[in-house]
C-alpha cells in the first residue's frame, strides 16, 4: 500500500490572519474555529505564509508582557525559518520534521509558499493509529519530546 501524503491528511484552506490582525481578533478566531494556532499570511489575497501565531504566543508575547489585545499579531508571531511541508511529502517526513522542530501543527505550503493546509499532531497520530503503524502514545511522545533528549 502506498504511503499517504500530507495532502491526504491536511485540513485544507485553514483560517489565516495577517500581521496587522490584532491579538484579540486572532484569539477570537482561535476560539471560534477551535484551533491553537493560525497561519499568518502576507495578505488575504496572496495567502503567502509569513509566520505562525499560537495561543501560547498570544499569552506570553502579548499578555505576559502587558501589551494590549489591540497589539498586532506581528508582535507575537513566529517567523523566519518556519517548519513547513509540501502537500506531496510523505507522512514519515512530516512526522520527523514535526519532531525535529518540536511543533504540534505544521503548515502545508505550495511551491510559491502559499498556505494550502495544516496538519496537527493529533491528525498525524490518529492516522498512524488507524492504519496500525504506531502506538498513538509513541507518535505524541516523539513530537512532544524535549529538545536534546534524542
Amino acid at each position: 500500500m502506498a504511503q499517504k501524503k500530507a495532502r491526504d491528511l491536511m485540513t485544507e484552506n485553514p483560517t489565516c490572519v495577517t500581521p496587522e490582525t490584532t491579538a484579540q481578533e486572532a484569539a477570537k478566531l482561535m476560539e471560534s474555529h477551535d484551533v491553537g494556532s493560525l497561519p499568518v499570511v502576507e495578505s488575504t489575497a496572496s495567502k503567502r505564509l509569513v509566520g505562525i501565531v499560537t495561543d501560547r504566543d498570544l499569552a506570553i508575547r502579548v499578555l505576559g508582557r502587558g501589551a494590549a489585545g489591540s497589539s498586532p499579531v506581528r508582535d507575537a508571531m513566529s517567523s523566519g525559518d518556519l517548519a513547513c511541508v509540501n502537500a506531496e511529502d510523505d507522512l514519515d517526513s512530516v512526522e520527523k520534521l514535526m519532531g525535529r522542530h518540536q511543533v504540534r501543527r505544521i503548515p502545508v505550503i505550495d511551491s510559491e509558499k502559499k498556505i494550502v493546509g495544516v496538519i496537527s499532531q493529533a491528525d498525524l497520530a490518529l492516522e498512524r493509529k488507524a492504519v496500525g503503524e504506531k502506538d498513538l502514545s509513541k507518535v505524541l511522545e516523539k513530537i512532544s519530546e524535549p529538545v536534546g533528549v534524542r
